[in-house]
């Protein structure tokens, strides 16, 4: 049989066709992965924690249905310090910012919060050393000592819940109404024990 029968050809031809798409993916991955560091790269500033980058403002979120500060007439506003720290990053950032989020697991609180014009979301993290926040009676977070300001949030909605990934570097941090999770350089899951605003 030569290798240019009738059996062989079929092979062929669905072999260039996964090429093909291979291709085509890696083009759509390379793209996406350009645009989103020229996204980032207009402003990086580290976070104080060691080497690691702490990301610029992200001016592409996707807040799925997220009202505006202006648009929410009893929004919660986010605690001071993270509209100070996140205007000392972004100078740029539309303060005040909003409450979308707080949660609180057994050793960890996080807010997620929006800026004024409802473009920009914030994460801070808070990783209790001797107590919690709890309103400035407590210990305030510091980026890079117990603390950790990102920009680089996006939200999506699961089951009806809006669910928030922020990230830095290789890791991953999801907050939830329900649980908080980081995932990359740690691996960790924890139970949200209180969350605000109220469901």
């Amino acid at each position: 049989m030569s290798s240019h029968d009738a059996y062989g050809e079929p092979e062929r031809g669905r072999t260039f066709t996964v090429v093909l798409l291979a291709l085509l993916i890696l083009t759509v991955i390379g793209a996406l992965f350009g645009f989103v560091l020229g996204r980032r790269s207009d402003g990086d500033t580290t976070s104080g924690a060691g080497n690691a980058q702490s990301p610029g403002p992200s001016t592409a979120v996707t807040t799925q249905g997220a009202p505006t500060a202006a648009a929410s007439a009893a929004a919660t506003p986010c605690p001071q310090f993270i509209g100070d720290a996140a205007k000392k990053r972004d100078p740029k950032a539309a303060l005040p910012l909003t409450l979308k989020l707080f949660v609180r697991t057994d050793n960890r609180e996080a807010w997620i919060c929006l800026e004024a014009d409802g473009q920009g979301l914030w994460y801070q993290g808070h990783d209790k050393k001797k107590s919690f926040y709890n309103n400035g009676a407590g210990e305030t977070p510091e980026d890079g000592v117990n603390g950790l300001l990102l920009s680089t949030v996006t939200s999506s909605l699961k089951d009806g819940n809006e669910i928030f990934i922020a990230t830095i570097n290789n890791s991953t941090i999801t907050v939830a109404r329900d649980k908080f999770a980081v995932s990359g350089g740690q691996n960790y899951a924890e139970d949200v024990r209180e969350s605000l605003p109220k469901k």
